[in-house]
């Protein structure tokens, strides 16, 4: 009898280990679903952000339409209807330095272009030369201000195509001769990262070169998004943000209705001037340091006009000795940075992707990104 009774006790105690074992088992296994369901959600919600991006900034690309002989596409004529331009025109030319180097990015080659210093180190800067020099161009100006241009001289080259700015009294200069002389004009207003992907995709379709929609466009496209992506959404910095033109000598500050204003939003830092007032539809405002000193931005950007020695010299006469100055939290850390105008004053183009990765690289130092910065 005692050795049955041992016999079941022992029993009961194997079949304990057993059920307790299975339900060890199936905890781990309930655990390590919920892990699993957990990141394939976050997965998903990254994804979710980065196709949401990609949406907004291919907005006004996706209006454009490309047929066999032509592109259909609304310009910054202030007209409510498309204008469609026939594809490889043989004569160009480009009245805004800018978009002539976006149009040779695209695979594009002018015969007419604004000339001047510093036309020509914008085109050394993106082109890699000085395309003022190039055999068979034709400088039509040293400004890409139009009152300033000879415009019998552009409409006696009988351009297949001008492309201009709406900056500068640009298209209302050269609108009316042109459409006098019937000759195809864009007049273009590129302000953004959409803008460029808008302008990128008319001009390389115009050009011939559709396929480096796919290989210039769409990857710059993916490397802004995943900045955007990786920047984090808590403890992020306040931010004021100077425009400095060395030419007059001022500091504004920037909102974001600017482009690095707005780039400064898009990675979840705050804007200190968009809680100035008179903010709402400005871009840029006027400074009041005691403004500043209430709200003590933890970083403060510089964007510059001119060298960035220049325009620390401009700032350091202008703010250099005033005790408010001094007093700020991003002044005493050393967290004042001149952004080099290339990248934020210039069209950057394709070094969109450059522009923000380094921006997120300043305002999130301790994140470790997907991306490399020099």
């Amino acid at each position: 009898m005692k050795k049955l009774c041992s016999a079941l006790l022992i029993g009961a105690l194997c079949l304990s280990s057993l059920f307790v074992g299975c339900s060890k088992d199936s905890k781990n296994t309930t655990d390590d679903t919920t892990s699993n369901t957990t990141v394939a959600s976050t997965s998903a919600e990254i994804e979710a952000k980065k196709e949401a991006l990609r949406n907004e900034f291919l907005a006004e690309a996706n209006k454009v339409t490309v047929n066999d002989t032509s592109v259909t596409f609304y310009d910054a004529s202030g007209t409510e209807n498309t204008i469609t331009i026939n594809k490889n025109p043989q004569k160009v030319v480009n009245l805004y330095a800018s978009f002539t180097t976006l149009w040779y990015e695209a695979g594009g080659v002018a015969s007419g272009c604004i000339g001047g210093s510093s036309s020509s180190e914008l085109y050394k800067e993106y082109i890699g030369r000085d395309i003022t020099t190039d055999t068979g161009m034709n400088v039509v100006a040293t400004s890409s201000a139009g009152k300033k241009w000879d415009v019998e001289t552009i409409i006696a080259m009988q351009p297949d195509l001008i492309i201009c700015s709406t900056a500068m009294s640009g298209y209302k200069t050269i609108s009316g001769p042109a459409a006098a002389a019937n000759i195809p004009l864009i007049a273009c207003n590129y302000d953004n990262f959409a803008d460029y992907l808008k302008w990128f995709k008319v001009f390389c379709n115009l050009t011939g070169h559709p396929e480096l929609w796919e290989s210039v466009a769409l990857p710059a496209l993916d490397d802004v998004v995943t900045s955007l992506v990786e920047c984090p959404t808590a403890n992020n910095p306040r931010v004021f943000s100077i425009f400095a033109s060395v030419s007059n000598s001022s500091l504004t500050a920037n909102t974001s209705n600017t482009v690095i204003g707005a780039m400064i939003t898009a990675m979840n830092a705050t804007n200190i001037v968009d809680e100035w007032d008179n903010s709402t539809g400005a871009e840029r405002l006027d400074i009041n340091l005691e403004t500043v000193f209430a709200a003590n931005p933890d970083i403060i950007l510089i964007q510059c006009h001119a060298d960035p020695d220049e325009v620390q010299t401009l700032v350091n006469a202008t703010y250099g000795d005033n005790p408010v100055w001094q007093s700020l939290d991003a002044v005493k850390n050393g967290k004042v940075y001149f952004l080099e105008k290339t990248l934020y004053h210039n069209k950057p183009n394709s070094r969109f992707a450059e522009a923000y990765q380094k921006l997120a690289a300043i305002l999130y130092p301790d994140t470790e990104f997907s991306f490399k910065t020099n």
